[in-house]
């Protein structure tokens, strides 16, 4: 660290004390953090790699946007400006900007011609390694009056900003905060003010928190430290919470421009120090951090040539079944980026729009997500010609049956797509088993299935063997009887049916008195009590897609079981059960 760093920190800690909470301050780099400029008003990307701000010039004085990108940790490229803007101090309400979370459009207020009339919110897109062509954002979000300072939601689909009676570069006067929802790439609705918990006193500079329901502010309204001071409010059905002034970061100047990574939990905003303006993080109290978020910055390549696949991701709420997120990963880059709200259960997919390429799926499971996370992936997807087979991830089954469970209807569709985007392609479906389980008795809920072997039973064999001596041996003993003394050489042929009759009768209590048990049944039944369902899961699976209108004579299954070459695989998805789609030419 250096001296001048740490003579900032101490002084940040120290004039912080009188506040309720005392949170550390660090400078962004000397060459962001030019030593004889002014640099104001941070604005930065979701993944934390994109830096839009202002800084003066040393001759002219003049302030130009400026935008740097992530090099390292704490290492940032050397800052270039924007020339798409233009930033000259008559057209422009200088701090009337903000980058979206996917870093790929700026926004910014601008008197330009073009517009609809007074101050107009206008915006950039990100193009490669420039930016495109300005575009107005039309009626009705802009107005005859002044609108500025917009913040786009982390999902795209809400644009927060102020509508003021009087602007100029550096001030607006009376203003109110709006909302207005997206209806397509162009047009936007009706906006609609925030209420009037929010908008008390000039309420300026709204700043939509990654989650999507927390809200920053600024606003002059009494009862503040001095100025213009940051509130936190959150949405809460459809109204907002009383806003709670951010008492870790607010002073007795103005504090307004303030910028979020989608983690939440480090704010960028300008100081003064040593009678210049300076960039600084700080780490945000988690009693005013946005609600935990997952984000995901991916790459579509093909697996032989590594190159980028154009591609549509689409990210559905498995237990709404509603499109939480639809992006596109262009052809020159194949990037796209995700923000997911935590909580929820995910079915991610990536949908090559060359229809002869696999499609990706996942499930993000974020039921559970105790702290924001980030993750960077390369989603490398295979021709169909040169992939044999793919595991269906997202297909599943209801805990010990072989239903299956509504969130693989998405799955279920993609495979049933693919079949019809490639009619020279037919396929089989297999299920395996992760771990068999089995037992003589159902000890475990999961061993569902069971198996009964027919055994010749041992003790019948041996009870006919003792019936047949127990009835030689009395049947001599009965002939040499001294009651009966009969003789089959002096006796009519009645004589002997009705001996016979005699023997047969008294049977069952000679072999009581012999001690030989009553008769056993011939066979003896195995009960297996197992947990492989696979043939089942295969045949529900072959079902449903003939339901949805695949062609029976394109599909066939099995059900494999547990396959002990595959025991020790470490794929995530098999460990426990798990579907494979084989290909094949028609």
């Amino acid at each position: 660290m250096s001296l001048f760093h740490f003579f900032l920190i101490t002084a940040f800690l120290c004039s912080s004390v009188a506040n309720a909470q005392v949170t550390a301050k660090k400078l962004l780099p000397r060459n962001i953090n030019v030593p004889y400029l002014n640099q104001l008003a941070p604005s930065i990307s979701g993944d934390g790699n994109h830096l839009v701000f202002l800084s003066d010039q040393v001759y002219s004085k003049r302030l130009n946007m400026m935008y740097a990108k992530r090099i390292g940790s704490e290492r940032w490229s050397d800052p270039q400006v924007v020339t798409a803007i233009d930033n000259s101090f008559e057209i422009n309400h200088l701090r009337g900007y903000s980058l979206s979370y996917d870093g790929n459009i700026l926004f910014f207020t601008t008197l330009k011609s073009g517009g609809i009339g007074g101050y107009d919110i206008w915006l950039v897109r990100k193009n490669g390694n420039s930016w495109g062509q300005p575009e107005n954002l039309g009626k009705p979000l802009n107005s005859a009056v002044h609108e500025g300072d917009p913040s786009l939601s982390a999902d795209g689909k809400n644009l927060y900003f102020m509508r003021c009676e009087k602007m100029n570069m550096n001030e607006a006067e009376n203003c109110t905060l709006y909302v207005s929802k997206k209806k397509n790439r162009t047009f936007w609705g009706e906006p609609v003010a925030l209420p009037s918990n929010i908008n008390t006193g000039n309420a300026v500079t709204p700043r939509i928190l990654p989650d999507n329901e927390s809200l920053y502010f600024s606003s002059n309204k009494p009862g503040g430290q001095g100025g213009y001071d940051l509130y936190l409010t959150r949405k809460q059905d459809e109204s907002w919470t009383e806003p709670l002034a951010l008492s870790f970061l607010n002073t007795t100047g103005d504090d307004r421009y303030v910028s979020l990574t989608a983690k939440g939990d480090i704010i960028f905003y300008s100081m003064k120090y040593k009678e210049k303006d300076k960039l600084v993080k700080a780490k945000i109290p988690d009693n005013f951090q946005p609600m935990k978020i997952y984000q995901m910055n991916g790459k579509v390549l093909q697996e032989q040539t590594h190159k980028p696949i154009e591609a549509y991701v689409q990210v559905f709420d498995i237990a709404t079944q509603k499109l939480a997120v639809a992006t596109k990963a262009p052809q020159n880059t194949g990037e796209f980026y995700l923000l997911l709200k935590g909580g929820k259960l995910y079915d991610l997919s990536v949908n090559p729009v060359d229809k002869s390429i696999l499609f990706h799926s996942e499930i993000i499971d974020l039921q559970n997500l105790e702290s924001s996370d980030f993750k960077r992936v390369d989603i490398k997807l295979q021709s169909i010609n040169e992939a044999n087979s793919f595991i269906a991830s997202n297909i599943s089954f209801e805990t010990y049956t072989t239903n299956i469970q509504k969130s693989s209807m998405y799955e279920l569709k993609r495979i049933s797509l693919l079949l019809k985007n490639n009619p020279t392609f037919n396929i089989e479906i297999g299920t395996y088993l992760g771990e068999y389980k089995s037992d003589s008795v159902q000890t475990d809920p999961g061993l569902t299935e069971v198996e009964i072997d027919t055994l010749p039973n041992p003790a019948y064999l041996q009870f006919q063997q003792d019936s047949l001596l127990a009835l030689t041996n009395d049947s001599r003993s009965f002939a040499t009887s001294d009651t009966l003394n009969l003789n089959v050489g002096d006796s009519s042929l009645t004589e002997i049916a009705d001996t016979a009759k005699v023997v047969i009768a008294s049977l069952p209590q000679a072999l009581d008195t012999l001690g030989i048990i009553p008769k056993p049944h011939p066979f003896i039944y195995k009960y297996t009590y197992h947990n492989d369902r696979t043939a089942g899961e295969a045949e529900a699976i072959y079902n449903y897609l003939i339901g949805i209108g695949v062609p029976e004579n394109r599909l066939s299954y099995k059900g494999y079981g547990y396959i002990e070459s595959l025991e020790n695989t470490s794929t995530e998805t098999m460990k426990s059960n798990w579907v494979e789609i084989k290909l094949y030419k028609n």
